[in-house]
């Protein structure tokens, strides 16, 4: 299902702990799949809030941290992520 940007955010906004949005992403932007979730390490100083990570499935690694959701939901979109 694809969401709209500000959907994203709204679903963002209301993580808690442990809850991520997966998307998957089409192979013409390189396939695979993306997880936004919270930064486990936003506690530390310096830390950005929200963390996307990209990879295949099973295997993510880090890619972006920020504390702007609409950045994260921006990139997705542009991707055509597709929720999972």
């Amino acid at each position: 299902m694809k969401l709209k940007k500000d959907e994203i955010i709204k679903k963002m906004e209301e993580f808690k702990d442990g809850e991520t949005l997966k998307f998957t992403i089409p192979s013409t932007f390189g396939g695979g799949v993306a997880v936004i979730g919270l930064n486990p390490k936003r506690s530390e100083k310096g830390a950005k809030k929200y963390l996307l990570e990209v990879g295949n499935e099973g295997k993510t690694n880090p890619y972006w941290d920020t504390d702007k959701p609409k950045d994260l939901a921006k990139w997705v979109t542009d991707r055509m992520g597709d929720l999972v």
